[in-house]
């Protein structure tokens, strides 16, 4: 029980002292609870996988998803939640604690009780400090330790603050509360502890990764500050076409043989799917536009504005309408306000067909004066180096757009907000609050069709030009209709993929019977079992599980539909063969004779031009070349426009100033190159900095080897993975 034997009432009020108990550490509600004793003592114990022989069970699973998904949703409640994604990064989780804990404790490396009580009562980490902490950032320890410590002072709080009459007593229950919170604290062991575990298994593992060579430091230092401006002429691999080259199946064999080593696979399989797309049918069209007109009849044939009012307001709740509040009129979507905004109170509007639906609209009330928008157009000249020059400039500009000049005109040609110049300074309508005070104050201020300025503001002097100001305002509500899948149109596409796969099953060839139906057969590529394919683990799971040619029952995937699949291939853990890199090996073949073809043509106009004073003088040997230049160039392998070079920027770091170097072999062509600035590091910043550069390379080295050491933890582990038995994508 670590800290918990010690205080065995912790009981923090959840009313605000310590109610980041309940977020941070997604405290299993009773209702979890309910639901794992309603499922009984079977399913507590259930394995849902293993790693390395050590169960993970449904029941943490499923908790932990729930706290998982319950925190996404107090953070954003409208989000939509992405339940599988949810469960693989949970899963993924679990796997990766198992492996951190079986590995700690190969190593020896242990989390006593005693560090926790260490943690919690002597160096508590800033999420347990924050709620003890007011806003000038002092620490209350005393709160705090009397909190941990004395926690029946904190359940007797509660009880007075029910007596005072300060919270009701059916909205609080103290013993459920004081419940609630021993299982906060042992998910706040728990953290602690894995926590603990995983720093110290980096620690283990990163600590030859962080010792740092002085010399190679002091190398990077020189890679990352020195730079180079090249001019260089390109012979791109592009340029010559596949009928130049040829490649046999003698030589992709031969270069198959050479390298096979670097073409391992893990067990992989393929799978061939046709998909039933759960879209509505014609009769569900149908179905909606005998349902508007229905709807359309019942409004046409109401004889009084009541009796309208009444067959809208049963509509707009059986079809879940929408209620839009007051907003001003000259700001609603103007698809929308063309269609209401000559309509009276309690009028209704439709059917109208817009792009998501058909709708019925109904303005429910008009009101004007609540808030009023200005509609303006403006002209800024920026301050310059000279403010004064700047506002004289602008007065000139004011008093043209006065004497009747098109402002429109004028903003294009010297509004330096060039957001709207080509606008002519038009600006949407905006209320107030909206617009920097100087500016607001003007415009509202002015009649509409007035002129005023220079106003100055942050951002420079402005001429405004007053075009409109309102305040009518509408609130109106919709109902929305929308084609919907019926049960009749799903249980015909389940009935037609069910008729698929018993055809296949009975003999008829995949691809053959689907072109029948005029379906599309589609064959993944090679996935490997941790790859959920369609975005589905039981896809995945039935490719492993089963031989080639089995054909599975329709399923439902997200976003596909009905699925029918049949594994259509498979590869065991070895080499790849041949048959699978042959057209990866052949491309690879083909830029190689590619490159040795541009070999020639740059060897030829590099011989031309080596003893030339400039690279540009290639226009003499050959009009077609293109020079162009490359700037602030690092030997870090990348050039801007040509991407990955690593050749390419060591040749022009090292290359001598001036001098034209080639031809240089890269990775899409050849280069020939003429550095024609050079800035070295300043070897002088380097003491000053390398302390710093120092840790910043141990901190990335110890990362990397930590994420490295954990992939190939779990690259070797016996991982078993049965989730595809509980849950389904759908």
């Amino acid at each position: 029980m670590g800290l918990l034997s010690k205080m065995r009432q912790f009981s923090p009020y959840l009313l605000g002292v310590f109610a980041f108990l309940f977020i941070a550490f997604m405290v299993i509600s009773d209702s979890n609870f309910s639901e794992i004793m309603r499922r009984g003592k079977g399913y507590a114990s259930e394995s849902l996988g293993s790693v390395n022989g050590k169960d993970i069970l449904r029941k943490d699973f499923d908790i932990r998803v729930k706290e998982a998904s319950d925190q996404q949703r107090a953070g954003n409640p409208d989000a939509e939640i992405d339940e599988e994604q949810l469960r693989q990064q949970v899963w993924d989780q679990m796997v990766e604690e198992a492996i951190l804990s079986q590995e700690a404790e190969k190593a020896g490396i242990t989390v006593t009780a005693d560090q926790i009580q260490d943690i919690m009562l002597d160096n508590p980490p800033d999420y347990l400090r924050k709620d003890f902490t007011d806003s000038t950032g002092k620490f209350n320890r005393e709160q705090y330790l009397k909190v941990v410590t004395d926690p029946e002072s904190i359940g007797e709080n509660i009880r007075q603050l029910i007596q005072a009459g300060k919270i009701q007593a059916n909205q609080v229950d103290p013993d459920s509360e004081v419940a609630k919170i021993k299982r906060g604290l042992l998910k706040i062991e728990d953290f602690i502890k894995k926590n603990q575990l995983s720093e110290s298994m980096r620690s283990l593992i990163s600590m030859p990764a962080s010792l740092t060579s002085p010399l190679y430091i002091k190398s990077k230092f020189l890679v990352d500050n020195s730079t180079a401006d090249v001019n260089y002429i390109p012979f791109d691999v592009s340029r010559v076409s596949d009928k130049e080259v040829s490649v046999s199946d003698e030589e992709i064999s031969s270069y198959y043989e050479k390298n096979k080593q670097y073409y391992k696979q893990k067990s992989t399989r393929k799978l061939k799917y046709i998909t039933f797309p759960l879209v509505p049918s014609a009769s569900d069209t149908n179905n909606l536009a005998r349902k508007i007109t229905k709807i359309q009849n019942e409004f046409e044939s109401a004889a009084t504005s009541e009796q309208k009012d009444n067959a809208f307001d049963l509509n707009f709740a059986n079809y879940s309408g929408k209620t839009n509040d007051f907003a001003p009129i000259k700001l609603i979507d103007p698809v929308r306000l063309a269609l209401i905004e000559n309509a009276k109170p309690h009028d209704i509007v439709g059917p109208i067909k817009l792009s998501d639906g058909t709708y019925f609209f109904r303005v429910d009330s008009l009101r004007s004066g609540e808030k009023q928008l200005v509609k303006s157009s403006h002209i800024l000249i920026n301050f310059g180096t000279n403010k004064d020059s700047a506002k004289a400039f602008a007065e000139k500009i004011y008093k043209r757009a006065k004497s009747g000049e098109d402002f429109a005109q004028l903003a294009s040609q010297y509004s330096a907000d060039k957001s709207n110049s080509s606008q002519g300074g038009s600006l949407k309508y905006f209320g107030k609050g909206e617009m920097v005070k100087p500016f607001e104050d003007a415009a509202f201020a002015a009649p509409v069709g007035s002129i005023v300025g220079p106003v100055e503001t942050q951002f420079g002097f402005h001429i405004i030009s007053v075009k409109d100001k309102a305040s009518d305002e509408i609130k109106y509500s919709e109902i929305r209709f929308g084609v919907v899948l019926s049960g009749g149109t799903r249980n015909m596409l389940k009935r037609d993929a069910i008729s698929f796969k018993e055809q296949i099953a009975a003999g008829k060839q995949f691809d053959t019977l689907a072109k029948q139906l005029k379906k599309n057969s589609v064959e993944t590529v090679f996935f490997e079992k941790s790859t959920p394919v369609l975005g589905s683990r039981f896809l995945t799971d039935f490719a492993f599980e089963n031989e080639v040619g089995t054909v599975s029952n329709p399923i439902e995937v997200k976003r596909y539909g009905i699925v029918v699949v049949q594994v259509s291939d498979t590869r065991q853990p070895g080499t790849k063969p041949l048959v699978d890199m042959k057209e990866e090996i052949k491309e690879r073949l083909k830029r190689i004779k590619k490159l040795d073809i541009i070999k020639a043509k740059a060897e030829s106009v590099y011989n031309k031009i080596k003893d030339k004073d400039i690279l540009a003088s290639v226009s003499e040997v050959d009009p077609s070349l293109e020079v162009r230049t490359a700037s602030k160039v690092r030997d870090n392998g990348q050039v801007m426009g040509l991407g990955s070079e690593p050749a390419f920027t060591s040749k022009a770091l090292s290359s001598p100033l001036g001098k034209i170097v080639g031809p240089i072999r890269g990775e899409k062509g050849y280069f020939i190159i003429q550095v024609t600035d050079k800035q070295p590091a300043d070897e002088s910043k380097f003491a000053a900095q390398e302390d710093i550069l120092k840790q910043s390379m141990a901190q990335q080295g110890k990362s990397n080897a930590y994420y490295q050491w954990l992939a190939t933890q779990k690259e070797q582990a016996t991982i078993e993975d049965n989730r595809s038995k509980y849950y389904r994508e759908n």
